[in-house]
């Protein structure tokens, strides 16, 4: 058997990159940029105000306290969207509003709480009422004032690929005047449940059947991990039915997940049916649960053979299927962070292979500890349902309360 490190690698070596495709940045979230994206201008494009208050020159506020005010004549008021028309000079201010340009000669801005602004009345030729702003706090140079290409200077490359694009990127393509992108394609995923024992839901078990809960646990999982699934139904224990309905998952995505058949029973055919269809890469990982899987390549797509029992399913889907599909979508950082956590309890290993056990991590001042969720059976679905990780036991181990051990959250 290979060992999990050994198994994933040998399929990552395989598993092609999805072609790119132009799309509109609104239909872009959770897709892998694919290219380069630079700035074509300034952002911000011009020098604007940071807040609402004075455009001023700090020389002439710089004495200024609550008790003895500098008052400055207001040549003009500037509204965000709107240019300045006045030059700011010695003894004179321009109110100015948050991301409005800043006026030639102001080299600072205060804000409007530390000031008043009244009307005075000049006599000097003709009587004439003047709008003034008494300053009640010294402010320094370019203080409030937010430059011209602080955010992001012409030709500065902003995006990079392999980035996922988020609400934060969409918006920066916004920003740059980038109305589409070239991203990569997500891919899509095929999913059947294989066994003559399963029912669909809504209909009555008969003796010797269970419910079909792997297909759904599954297709949520193609979600999480940015794919899009493909609901295939039930391939019954018959080899022609379910090459037929392989083939078919196969024309209508780029990749397939069966569930079950992958065992050493008779009755198990979806390895014969795969070995059919193209190459099996493996069958078998030292690691528990998930030892029967399948891994193989058929026109070119990735079909994953995972175990019947929900919790194997699971649990291999996580470890090989998810990085799988990540690097499809063009992603780079295919695994999940491992780190350290401390044990709350004692476990055993007992068998050679490792176990990934479920367990409940909690965190305190920056130190995890891990708990199981009680038995680890993989038929035992509901120790995923209370999990929130997996805990790595290396084959043939006792570890008591306090030992440290390799952990990953499962989300």
């Amino acid at each position: 058997m290979l060992s999990v490190d050994e198994a994933r690698q040998r399929m990552l070596n395989t598993i092609p990159v999805l072609p790119t495709e132009k799309r509109g940045i609104l239909n872009c979230a959770g897709h892998v940029l694919a290219e380069a994206v630079s700035a074509p201008e300034n952002i911000p494009p011009f020098d604007n105000s940071a807040m609402d208050g004075f455009a001023v020159r700090a020389v002439d506020v710089k004495t200024a306290t609550e008790e003895n005010p500098t008052v400055l004549s207001v040549v003009e008021t500037i509204a965000a969207g709107h240019a300045p028309t006045k030059q700011v000079l010695p003894g004179q201010a321009a109110r100015i509003m948050t991301g409005a340009m800043m006026p030639e000669g102001a080299d600072a801005v205060v804000m409007q709480e530390v000031t008043a602004l009244f009307s005075r009345e000049t006599r000097e030729t003709h009587p004439t009422v003047h709008d003034s702003v008494k300053i009640f706090e010294t402010v320094s140079e370019n203080r409030n004032v937010r430059f011209a290409g602080e955010s992001v200077k012409q030709g500065e490359q902003v995006i990079t690929p392999g980035k996922l694009l988020r609400a934060p990127e969409i918006s920066m393509l916004a920003s740059l005047n980038c109305a589409e992108v070239a991203v990569h394609r997500k891919p899509t995923v095929a999913i059947v449940s294989t066994g003559d024992e399963l029912t669909p839901l809504g209909e009555p078990l008969t003796p010797g059947k269970i419910r079909d809960s792997n297909r759904y646990g599954l297709y949520i999982q193609v979600q999480e991990a940015g794919g899009i699934p493909v609901d295939m139904g039930i391939a019954k224990d018959d080899a022609e039915e379910t090459e037929r309905i392989f083939r078919m998952a196969l024309s209508a995505a780029d990749a397939l997940i069966t569930s079950g058949g992958v065992s050493v029973g008779e009755h198990d055919v979806v390895k014969t049916v795969l070995a059919k269809l193209g190459e099996i890469n493996f069958w078998r990982v030292a690691m528990k649960p998930g030892k029967p899987q399948a891994y193989g390549i058929a026109d070119g797509k990735p079909i994953f053979g995972l175990p019947g029992n929900p919790v194997s399913s699971l649990v291999v889907f996580e470890l090989f299927v998810r990085p799988a599909l990540l690097k499809m979508a063009g992603h780079t950082n295919l695994l999940r962070p491992t780190f350290k956590a401390v044990l709350a309890e004692s476990v055993t290993n007992r068998d050679g292979r490792v176990n990934y056990m479920r367990a409940i991590l909690t965190e305190q001042d920056g130190h995890y500890t891990a708990k199981t969720t009680g038995p680890q059976g993989s038929g035992i679905l509901h120790s995923l349902v209370l999990a929130n990780g997996l805990i790595t036991i290396p084959a043939g181990v006792t570890l008591a309360a306090g030992a440290t051990v390799d952990a990953q959250f499962l989300d």
